[in-house]
Order: structure tokens, then C-alpha cells, then sequence
């Protein structure tokens, strides 16, 4: 048995949607529904089933579908396998091996790669299926979820109100002692930029509009656009050399989300703070509830993209207002973002939740109708619905 991880993709694009719901597929789900829904089948959960040496079984978690199109960390189409969790609190088996149906806890079914014609066939009262995604609705309309209503137990989102939530974690360990931050590597380094802003960008056209608000910022203060949206060019705009030629030369990074949704927040954020450079952010999540105070600026908690620009200017000019912004670091040690979402899975099969009855009588609704997703309006300076 092995280390089971997997890395989050940015951003994409719903590709599948014709494959998923064409009339063939749409038919050929429609015809099992019955029976997928309703053959229930003798099924023992991991408490009373036997394990590998005789002694009591750990929970199984099956991966039925992959990840955008892909398995991770060992699990793949050539070489399905079972891998044990290592470094979470509970102990549990992950799998691609859809012959472990029958003594598997937990379904995953990951929402951009869900087939109707290649669903679960057979379905075991007791046992939890868990719609999954890492991306909000605008980048991708499932329509395929109107035909799976009744059919989820649990979700498996960014969301903070899904069952499992899968975000990503700034670990913060508190100092035994608060240390003053380097201040004088600060104020050499902050001497030496030379431009306000960068951002590093892929997707130049995006559901909550920010290349609208970044367009409008440029007429106040200087933005290099680094990417695809842009002409400066880093190997890689994530990359530790990039980020610390962004924090040798910029005073702010631009941490803007491509879609503006309730709680949705990515990695770009927590790469920031591990560099001396203030992230600006403009996204939907409670960022006070995700980073430190004091350690970044919102953008969406200004009038306009004229006022942000005049704070940037202010700080950029003042010292020791820019210093404040690193404060924080004197006081907690950062570890960069870790992924623990299959840990609250595995954590949830031990849970009381697991031996409750719960479904998703809509799915889509949930999903589509809830997430709360605005657009940016430059004519009004304000997030629409």
C-alpha cells in the first residue's frame, strides 16, 4: 500500500459537456435508473467487515470516476490499485478498483468527468455516493445533474456548507515566542520596487469579469499582466522564481479569482503569503476566515477600482503602513496550503454521519442555485447577480 495525494488543476473549462449529456447517454441512463436506483444489494460496512489480516476492515473510498480526466499519484487507467492514506488523523483505503463496489463506504464521482452511461451499477443501501468538485458552476453547467436527483448523499466542495469540505489549508503555528519580522530586509527589499502592481494570469476571459476591474485599475496605477492575458512572461507564474521576481519588484500581486462565488477560493492566495508582497484579492470567500488579518487587502471592500488604487498608492508610499502588512509573520510560522480533503472524508466515515440517511433530492439546484455567483459591472462599480 502506498501514499495517496493529488494536485489540484487550475482552472478549466468544462470540456465533456456534449459527451456527458448527448441524447445515446442521456437514453442509456435513463433505461438503468431503475435499476441502479432500486437494486439494492447485501452490502456490510467497513465495521463489520474483515480486513486483509483477519482483524476489522478500515473504510474504503472509491474513486469512480478521475479527476479532469486523470488518475493521480499511482492510481491510473493502466494500474488500478489500492493506496492507504498516510498523515491523516484516521486510517483509511483509497481505490480506483471499481471490483470494490460491493465492499466500498464511500463513492466519489467527480462532477466534470460524470458519464450517465458509465454510473455505478449497482447501488448498496448504506453506502455514501459523494458528488465532488473543485471548481464553482460557472466554469462548468452540468446539465447531466438533472438526471441525478435522489442519487448523492454527501457533497464534496469548496463550499463551506457541504459535507465534506475540500478547500485548501493555510496552516498557521503560533510562535512560543513573537519575533519582530525583518525589518530591515523588508525596507531594502521594499526600496528596490519599482512598479505597484503584477498579475499573473491564464484566463483572460472569465465569469466574474475581473479582467474588467484589473482593466479599469490600470488607468490609476501601473498592473503588469503577466501569461497568456498579457506581455511579461515567468516559466511559470506559480513558481518560486517567479513569485520571488514578483516580490523583488512589485509591491502587490493581484490574487484575483476567475469567478466570484460563495466561498471559492484557490492556491493563488496562500502562494502569495509565503512572499514579501501584499496579495490584493477579489473573490467571494470570507478571506478573514481563510488568512491571517492584516495580511492582505480586498478589493471588493472598496468603492471603486479608483479608490483601491489611491489606498495601493498610499501604502506603496508609506513604509511603515506597507511593513504592517507583514506583521503577522512575526507572530505564526506559515506552512504552505496542504490538501486534507480525503482526510475529512475518511474522517467522516467514522463519524455518526455515516450511519445517517441523507440525499440530495435536487442536486442541481443545490449545486447551480446556491452557490451565489456575481459578475462585475464596471458601468456600476459593483458585483451583480
Amino acid at each position: 500500500l502506498g501514499t495517496f495525494w493529488y494536485s489540484k488543476s487550475k482552472f478549466q473549462r468544462c470540456t465533456q459537456e456534449s459527451v456527458l449529456v448527448n441524447g445515446s447517454n442521456e437514453n442509456v441512463y435513463m433505461n438503468r435508473l431503475e435499476n441502479v436506483m432500486y437494486n439494492y444489494s447485501l452490502w456490510t460496512p467497513f465495521f463489520d467487515r474483515k480486513g486483509y489480516y483477519g482483524g476489522k476492515d478500515l473504510p474504503r473510498i472509491l474513486l469512480w470516476t478521475a479527476i479532469y480526466g486523470k488518475w493521480h499519484s499511482g492510481l491510473t487507467d493502466q494500474r488500478v490499485d489500492e493506496l492507504e492514506f498516510a498523515g491523516c488523523p484516521d486510517r483509511c483505503y483509497i481505490t480506483n478498483d471499481r471490483r470494490l463496489l460491493h465492499s466500498s463506504d464511500a463513492v466519489v464521482l467527480y462532477g466534470t468527468d460524470l458519464d450517465l452511461a458509465d454510473m455505478p451499477w449497482r447501488r448498496y443501501r448504506g453506502q455514501k455516493w459523494v458528488y465532488w468538485s473543485l471548481e464553482p458552476p460557472p466554469h462548468c453547467v452540468l446539465r447531466s445533474l438533472t438526471y441525478l436527483n435522489n442519487t448523492f448523499n454527501w457533497t464534496m466542495t469548496y463550499r463551506q456548507d457541504s459535507d465534506v469540505l475540500d478547500s485548501y489549508v493555510l496552516s498557521l503555528t503560533k510562535k512560543p515566542e513573537p519575533t519582530p519580522y525583518s525589518i530591515d530586509a523588508l525596507r531594502r527589499l521594499w526600496e528596490g520596487k519599482s512598479t505597484m502592481a503584477v498579475w499573473p494570469v491564464s484566463h483572460c476571459h472569465t465569469f466574474g469579469r475581473r479582467e474588467d476591474y484589473v482593466e479599469e485599475l490600470q488607468k490609476y496605477i501601473a498592473v503588469d499582466v503577466f501569461g497568456k492575458c498579457g506581455k511579461h512572461r515567468c516559466e511559470r507564474d506559480t513558481t518560486p522564481r517567479c513569485h520571488t521576481l514578483f516580490a523583488n519588484n512589485y509591491f502587490f500581486l493581484l490574487s484575483f479569482e476567475n469567478a466570484v462565488c460563495k466561498d471559492y477560493v484557490t492556491e493563488k492566495l496562500y502562494y502569495t503569503l509565503l512572499y514579501d508582497i501584499i496579495p490584493v484579492v477579489f473573490g467571494g470567500a470570507n478571506y478573514s476566515a481563510v488568512a491571517p488579518a492584516g495580511s492582505y487587502i480586498d478589493a471588493l471592500s472598496f468603492e471603486s477600482p479608483k479608490h483601491l488604487a489611491v489606498h495601493l498608492t498610499s501604502v506603496a508610499k508609506d513604509f511603515n503602513l506597507y511593513k504592517s502588512y507583514f506583521n503577522w509573520k512575526g507572530k505564526y510560522d506559515l506552512i504552505p496550503w496542504t490538501e486534507i480533503t480525503f482526510c475529512n472524508l475518511c474522517s467522516k466515515l467514522y463519524s455518526e454521519h455515516f450511519r445517517r440517511s441523507t440525499v440530495y433530492e435536487d442536486i442541481l439546484y443545490w449545486w447551480n442555485a446556491t452557490s451565489q455567483c456575481r459578475v462585475w459591472d464596471r458601468y456600476s462599480n459593483q458585483l451583480l447577480q
